[in-house]
């Protein structure tokens, strides 16, 4: 139910933090470079939130709220397309930092992600996804698809 509410969102990491800075004017320059052009009208909303760990010294991520599903996934295609963003490809000043886009997980769902990474890196699984707030995860190229939905389907990777 939580993810549900969270499915028009995208979440940006990595994105140096300035004072007084424009995010709607930052998404159309993602936009621009993802060739996904993305419009003022279809931000909902646009704010960084703060990390669970307040210690983490890494920028706040960015939650954007868009007009349609449709369009979250299609500019999260366009990003993972684009392979790498850069913040001075974007013009931000400061240190590059490679930029992420992803869909707008929970924090289980995170930590579930998180440990279905490591439990898959450990056990040579080759891909492991998210596509509408489930974790996907597959061993090769030609293996089924099996979504992870709790820490309990995570173990089934390791046996």
């Amino acid at each position: 139910m939580e993810q549900q509410a969270r499915q028009l969102n995208i979440e940006i990491a990595n994105v140096p933090e300035h004072k007084g800075e424009n995010l709607t004017s930052l998404l159309g320059k993602i936009g621009t470079f993802i060739k996904h052009p993305i419009n003022s009208a279809d931000i909902l909303s646009v704010h960084r939130v703060p990390h669970m760990d307040s210690k983490n010294p890494h920028p706040k991520n960015i939650v954007v709220k868009l007009s349609s599903k449709i369009l979250r996934d299609n500019i999260i295609t366009a990003a993972r397309a684009t392979k790498v963003i850069i913040s001075d490809k974007l013009m931000i000043s400061g240190t590059p930092r490679t930029i992420y886009l992803s869909e707008h997980l929970t924090p289980n769902n995170k930590l579930l992600l998180r440990f279905c990474r490591e439990a898959a890196k450990k056990h040579n699984y080759k891909f492991v996804w998210i596509k509408n707030g489930t974790v996907l995860v597959r061993q090769t190229d030609s293996s089924p698809i099996f979504a992870v939905r709790s820490e309990h389907d995570v173990n089934k990777i390791k046996s």
